[in-house]
């Protein structure tokens, strides 16, 4: 199905269709849908509702795996909710880097169906998120943004880890059991020391402010990007203490990419 097809399909029925038997991926999205899968099974096993169905879409809001009941009712006619933001039948241009987590409502006779979105913050990362096909959403969504939040964390830790580009990547956290888990802070910078991409966790640690252009490593952490470099080429499993410039503390381990180090 074409993104032009996609977009009828969703203003004909107000629900994203998936991906059909014939569609073919590119390497990239073929990634994304296999490193997000098994997690959208476990999150809607967690979520335990019939009525609540879990989608993935790339940047630009095409649904590339769904998992859990589908709609099939006359067309709706969407409109935002309070507070809302874009999701994945509201517009098919949500940008995973700037889109926020929010909700939408979509109007299907007299009944409204609700749901919820989370950004992955990876390289080619997307959005996920959550419809709610009850009668009485607003039940069942109140406690499934915090498994949503975590289920993209989990994704884009996924992404990150696996991912070649960049030079050296820093795992960090304030506790050092969190280490290697998916509550770590994931970080890579380039050779140069800018910053090539961080998690939601790195994100809130490193309070960056997302209207930086342009971030280096000596701009978060109180130490010699040719240390941390040396650090890295260790590849030691025992953390170091890392400070950052504004005298915060983590346990952190540094290693280069595969490319970096061969």
């Amino acid at each position: 199905m074409s993104r032009a097809d996609q977009t009828e399909h969703v203003a004909e029925s107000g629900f994203p269709a998936p991906l059909a038997a014939g569609d073919v991926l590119d390497a990239e999205h073929e990634r994304l849908l296999a490193f997000s899968m098994p997690a959208m099974e476990s999150l809607h096993q967690q979520l335990a509702s019939p009525s609540l169905t879990v989608l993935l879409a790339d940047r630009q809001g095409f649904v590339l795996g769904v998992v859990g009941p589908q709609h099939r009712e006359p067309p709706f006619s969407r409109e935002p909710s309070a507070g809302a933001t874009d999701g994945f039948g509201g517009r098919p241009g949500v940008d995973a880097d700037d889109a926020e987590s929010g909700t939408f409502a979509v109007f299907a006779g007299n009944r409204i169906v609700m749901g919820i979105t989370a950004p992955i913050l990876a390289p080619l990362g997307g959005v996920l998120g959550i419809l709610d096909l009850s009668a009485a959403p607003f039940d069942n969504l109140s406690h499934a943004g915090a498994l949503l939040q975590t289920t993209a964390g989990i994704i884009e830790h996924r992404l990150i880890e696996s991912d070649e580009r960049g030079f050296l990547m820093l795992r960090f956290h304030t506790h050092p059991g969190v280490l290697g888990s998916p509550l770590e802070a994931l970080a890579v910078f380039d050779h140069d020391s800018r910053l090539v991409v961080g998690n939601r966790v790195a994100r809130t640690l490193l309070e960056i402010d997302e209207r930086r252009a342009s971030l280096r490593c000596p701009d978060c952490f109180d130490a010699p990007w040719p240390g941390l470099v040396g650090q890295a080429a260790l590849a030691q499993s025992e953390p170091f203490v890392l400070r950052t410039c504004g005298g915060g503390r983590f346990f952190a381990r540094a290693s280069l990419r595969p490319k970096a180090a061969a």
